[in-house]
């Protein structure tokens, strides 16, 4: 081993915990820094300092591709626990990371536990169980932070010494340089800190050498200055364009690196694959964006469909910090341990909630480690929601007492009447009850929040179960349990793909709404399914399936989604058991739907059949001039030839005015109808 990686190895992190009160922490931290030190704070609280930058917990997405020689993480307001995984990463191998508790931490009042409450909990009402976890963890004999503050600034990693490809770095550029005579996808997950941007650095230079047109994107700038430092260090400025930049371009390249990938949706990582001969996706396998496990397997899976060729790559040996890094091994073992399918649990509850989780501290870094590897946004603070969270009722699934399945299933429903009436009409949105609050806002089913739901939220099957009907037998344990507990609906809210859609039909879910737009990071439309488990339920099931299913007739004929044709299919096949004859006739829910539309807040995008069957049935009877303009605007958005981004072009101030006239006119229609009073 040379004298640079026995260097390396003594340079791990200096972990310090306070419970000083703030400005006596703020004070120590600044004393042992200088305006040469690259350092950080971060905190809820506005901090003014003459040479240390502050930042605030909605910005930290900012630090991905970041480094620091010392930062203060400020968890005195709450816990925060993917902000903890974001900034822990970014500082430097003999650089200082500091956690400030302040005074009686464990007793104070917990502001960010309100993220993990539902209506009509309050986090000043509500008692943290994972607080105690998460303190027991810290202070534990092994744990890497110490109450003691250092005397003297640490030595970091990155301050004396000049940046170096690693044997392991160099390997790495060697084999995409490789490829470089064949069109080429590479995906390189490492852990963090392990010199991924640095490498694709350096391959992007030498790439540009061997005389190929190159460039990078991300989801910021910021993501990139790593990546950005490596490039100039030989070569010019470092191409990037943002990704809706990119892809709004015509011009394609030779080499296209996507630096923190996971940080993207996935539509748009699929449709990058168009614009250059080799793609480079690079992401963290874990612990960074804190899902990227579930990135992988999900990214890998689609990759597999691209016809050229993809090769998979990783790091292991640590580059911004030092081997065995207390620092880095305490946070595998609190949020991101590796799920073992052989490790035995002595107990095996078939269900646990919230105190009960503290008798069970392994398995739960079992079931969460279970869905990290399954769901594609399964973030940190997910594991705190599942024990904080009293509405939040984990099923578990054992085969010779090793952990196979993992379910969370969350409660909903039950809102008063007055409450489920401003629901319906836009006018509130309380927390959670993602459910019945879709149902009476988007579907205008007047009763849908009197009833209870078991919300089936995540769903996860160790991979060497997988297609043995696992899922199934979970799912069936869940229906028998709410039966049990006089729970009235069992529900799924999902990403919709065929084959998923399909398992949920196995299992007697019928779709009651789809999404009208697509999701985010999945690309995909959320479907909304759920089975009636109490006699009053069943037939409001089969009621609101109609309901959807008359709504798929239409929506599909108007073409309002961009839906994969095997969702069509699937979709379609579902609704096959509709009357055609009367699917378009004007009826009293429609009626209901425009009313809504036009005196509250119900979305124009969830009234496209009652607008259609509307504007149908004014046609019968020739009650509609098309040479009027707003005659033109109710026919024109009925039938999807006209939207609001025609309004300037037909003399609206825009889209408000443009919807504030489809109203006037809706409502014109409606006064002459007395059953819509």
């Amino acid at each position: 081993m040379n004298a640079a990686s026995l260097h390396r190895q003594r340079l791990h992190r200096h972990c310090v915990l306070s419970l000083a009160p703030w400005q006596e922490t703020l004070d120590r931290f600044s004393a042992l820094c200088t305006p040469a030190v690259d350092g950080l704070i971060v905190s809820h609280l506005a901090v003014e300092h003459p040479f240390l930058p502050h930042m605030g917990f909605n910005a930290l997405n900012k630090t991905l591709g970041q480094s620091y020689g010392a930062v203060l993480l400020d968890l005195s307001q709450g816990l925060h626990l993917s902000a903890l995984a974001m900034v822990a990463g970014t500082v430097n191998g003999g650089g200082l990371f500091v956690i400030h508790l302040g005074e009686d931490w464990r007793h104070s009042a917990d502001l960010e536990l309100a993220r993990c409450l539902p209506w009509p909990l309050e986090a000043e009402t509500q008692t943290s169980f994972y607080k105690p976890l998460f303190w027991d963890a810290l202070t534990q004999p092994d744990s890497p932070f110490s109450t003691q503050w250092p005397e003297t600034w640490c030595h970091s990693l990155t301050s004396d010494e000049p940046n170096t490809v690693t044997e392991e770095q160099a390997s790495l550029i060697s084999n995409m340089l490789s490829t470089l005579n064949d069109t080429s996808v590479h995906l390189l997950l490492a852990p963090r800190g392990r010199g991924k941007s640095y490498a694709l650095g350096c391959f992007l230079a030498q790439a540009q050498r061997h005389g190929l047109s190159v460039m990078s994107t991300a989801a910021t700038p910021h993501n990139v200055a790593t990546l950005k430092a490596a490039f100039e260090q030989d070569s010019e400025i470092l191409p990037f364009q943002a990704p809706d930049a990119l892809l709004a371009s015509n011009q394609t390249y030779d080499v296209l690196v996507v630096d923190e990938a996971a940080s993207l949706p996935l539509p748009i990582l699929d449709k990058l694959l168009n614009k250059a001969a080799h793609l480079v996706y690079s992401s963290t396998d874990y612990g960074y964006e804190g899902s990227g496990r579930g990135f992988g397997i999900r990214f890998v899976e689609q990759l597999a469909q691209h016809q050229g060729q993809v090769f998979s790559h990783g790091l292991t040996q640590p580059i911004r910090w030092g081997e065995n890094d207390p620092l880095e091994s305490w946070l595998h073992l609190c949020l991101f341990s590796d799920y073992h399918a052989s490790f035995y649990h002595p107990q095996q509850p078939a269900t646990v909630r919230g105190r009960a989780w503290l008798q069970y501290p392994q398995l739960l870094d079992q079931a969460f480690a279970l869905l990290v590897s399954a769901h594609y946004q399964t973030t940190p603070d997910n594991k705190r929601w599942l024990v904080d969270d009293p509405s939040v009722l984990t099923f578990l699934q054992y085969q010779q007492g090793r952990l196979i399945g993992v379910a969370l299933v969350i409660e909903e429903g039950s809102l008063p009447d007055e409450l489920a009436q401003q629901v319906a009409q836009g006018r509130r949105r309380p927390r959670g009850h993602l459910l019945p609050q879709s149902l009476l806002a988007h579907e205008g089913i007047e009763d849908a929040g009197a009833f209870s739901y078991w919300r089936i939220s995540r769903i996860a099957i160790a991979a060497a179960q997988q297609r043995q009907g696992r899922g199934s037998q979970l799912v069936q344990s869940i229906q028998t349990k709410a039966k049990e507990d006089a729970i009235d609906l069992v529900c799924t809210s999902f990403a919709a793909t065929a084959d998923v859609i399909a398992f949920w039909q196995h299992n007697h879910f019928h779709s009651v709404r789809l999404g009208t737009s697509q999701d985010h990071a999945s690309g995909s439309y959320s479907l909304m399914m759920l089975h009636g488990t109490s006699a009053r339920a069943e037939p409001k099931q089969n009621l609101w399936h109609v309901f959807f299913a008359r709504h798929w007739h239409t929506d599909l004929t108007l073409g309002l989604r961009a839906l994969p044709d095997d969702v069509c299919k699937v979709l379609t096949q579902e609704c096959a058991f509709l009357d055609k004859d009367s699917l378009h006739e004007l009826n009293h829910k429609d009626l209901a739907d425009l009313r809504f539309f036009c005196d509250h807040h119900r979305p124009y995008d969830t009234i496209r059949t009652a607008l259609y069957a509307l504007a149908l049935s004014l046609l019968e009877r020739d009650q509609l001039n098309t040479q009027t303009p707003k005659d033109s605007q109710l026919l024109g958005c009925a039938f999807n030839t006209l939207s609001e981004k025609d309004a300037h072009r037909l003399g609206f101030d825009g889209k408000k005015a443009f919807y504030r006239a489809l109203k006037e006119r809706v409502s014109r229609e409606l006064e002459k109808l007395p059953m819509t009073h």
